[in-house]
């Protein structure tokens, strides 16, 4: 769906095919595949992994088409999931400008052979895990980035649109691709989020 629309609209607007290029960052027999779509010269990284290619290439798609629409100001509003790097400082703004307590995050690591991490937080009443990252702060900011997705699911937050608008501003987003995205293992399990309490966040 994302990639057919993020052809239509390159197709629209003169620019050229979109090219994929999809490598397994898990193992042959659990894959994890991140994809990396090409357009016009700039390269967009798919935000996750998943165990099938096509997700990947999607979620790719669905990410190239948003930040380049909202790079040429053809809408007004666009939701952009923000880069990883940014998840807990995001996170940390929007609990400030909402008054709400600060995330509380509990980290392990899952094995001791090839250590990896996984981050469990709790947010305004609710618990947040994450993907399993390489390491603690990588998997710190794989349970803010479910948490923030989360909450942009979950309701109209004008606030954290606003904060994600104003990471995307800074000079990293020129060079998105060049970002090092963190890998993770095939011991993932969906990052998935269970309330404690029935305590909204108001927006």
């Amino acid at each position: 769906m994302h990639k057919n629309k993020l052809q239509e609209y390159l197709q629209k607007s003169g620019f050229p095919l979109p090219v994929y290029r999809t490598d397994n960052e898990g193992f042959a027999h659990a894959p994890k595949f991140r994809s990396t779509v090409v357009v016009n010269g700039r390269e967009f990284k798919s935000r996750l992994t998943y165990s099938h290619r096509k997700e990947a290439e999607q979620d790719a798609a669905e990410l190239a088409l948003k930040i380049i629409i909202h790079d040429t100001n053809n809408i007004e509003e666009c939701t952009v999931l923000p880069d990883l790097i940014y998840c807990k400082s995001i996170l940390n703004e929007y609990a400030v400008q909402k008054n709400i307590g600060s995330p509380q995050y509990t980290t392990t690591q899952k094995s001791e052979l090839h250590p990896v991490f996984i981050s469990t937080l709790v947010f305004n009443g609710r618990i947040y895990t994450g993907q399993v990252g390489k390491s603690k702060k990588e998997a710190e900011q794989l349970a803010a980035f479910v948490t923030i997705q989360s909450l942009l699911d979950s309701s109209s937050c004008q606030d954290l649109h606003q904060i994600i608008k104003s990471k995307l501003k800074m000079p990293t987003k020129l060079h998105h691709a060049k970002q090092s995205a963190p890998r993770t293992s095939s011991m993932f399990l969906e990052g998935s989020s269970k309330q404690m309490t029935d305590t909204p966040v108001s927006c």
